[in-house]
Parts: C-alpha cells; structure tokens; sequence
C-alpha cells in the first residue's frame, strides 16, 4: 500500500474539479485511495476484478470497459487518470484521444519507464511488459494534440513495512529524483495534459 500511496503524493496536485475516470484501474485499489479527492469517481477495466464488490460504493463506481472506446460522453469528467494501462492497450494512441475526449479539464499519465534497470529485468524480460522509452511516451502524450508537461517521479516498494523505515526510504527517492543521471532510468514517467 505504501508504494500505492507514494504514486498518490506524487500525481494528486494535478487532479482538477470534482469526478474522476481511472481508466484501465485494475484491481481498483488506486481508484479507492484518490476518493477523498473528488466528489466521485468512476474506475473502468476491460476485465471485472473480484476486488471491485468490496471496494464499490456511493462515491466509487466500476464498470467494465475498453479503454480504446469508452463508453462515456465527452467531457464527462473533469479529471481522467490513467496508470500502467498505456502499455497494455492494442492502440494507446487511440486509448490516449479517448482519454481526453472523455476529461473536461485534465488527463494524468502514469507510465513505467522502460529502462529503469529494476522494471526492464523483472517487468519487462521476465514479465513481458512493454513499457514505453522515453520517448515514445511523449510521443503518445503529444498525440492528444493539447498543451502537456512531462515530469518523472521515483516510485518503489519498500522492503521493510516500518512507517520510519517508509518515510526514510522515501527521502532517498526524493533525493534520487534530483540527480541528473538517475532521470533517464527514473521508475516512472508522468504526463499531465490540460484541455484548453
């Protein structure tokens, strides 16, 4: 859960209004910590997860969906984030416009870099996750046609479950975040894209 929360720290000063749409949310846990931010929130996956019935409720909602067609009218959220789905999707591209025909004020993108040595050997080699470089996750980015930032965090599992021990751990990735050399193989890319 801490490494969870770590994505949170780093990715909520860019929600923006009142509903959310995690698309492609998986097992739904990230869509449950964001609730204190927004008045709703709405978490689609192209397949149900056993998790979603104990985490669903007034403000919490799932529904089974295809990220490359969602089934929501445009503008029907003000903010739709998007975590580790990118690289999954047949056409991210296409997932990319319907993300943003579906905000009314703002996408977040959340990607694994590609070569961060850790990911690349145990998400990528042995796992078969096809992350994104660099730059290709500022060329699907990009392809949503609308003014964007990109920023990178630091973003791993600590291995001691000790609240010291977390927040110790978090300070080096802080520092590590500042180091040039580490950006090229920094855990996780991020793209906030605002409608204009």
């Amino acid at each position: 859960m801490q490494y969870r929360e770590r994505v949170l720290e780093k990715t909520k000063a860019f929600h923006a209004g009142k509903t959310l749409l995690d698309s492609g949310c998986g097992d739904g846990c990230d869509a449950s910590l964001r609730l204190p931010y927004f008045s709703s929130v709405t978490a689609t996956d192209i397949e149900e997860n056993p998790a979603w019935k104990e985490l669903s409720g007034k403000k919490l909602k799932f529904k089974k969906a295809d990220s490359e067609k969602l089934p929501f009218k445009s503008s029907s959220f003000d903010t739709v984030i998007e975590k580790d789905m990118l690289h999954h999707a047949r056409d991210p591209y296409r997932a990319m416009k319907e993300m943003v025909r579906v905000a009314k004020k703002r996408v977040i993108v959340i990607e694994a870099n590609r070569y961060n040595p850790l990911f690349y050997i145990n998400l990528t080699l042995i796992n078969n996750h096809q992350h994104f470089t660099r730059k290709k996750f500022r060329d699907i980015v990009a392809s949503a046609g609308m003014p964007y930032e990109l920023r990178s965090f630091s973003a791993r599992v600590c291995p001691i479950n000790i609240v010291p021990v977390i927040k110790a751990f978090n300070g080096v990735q802080d520092f590590m975040e500042n180091i040039g050399p580490y950006k090229p193989i920094i855990e996780y890319n991020l793209g906030i894209i605002t409608k204009r």
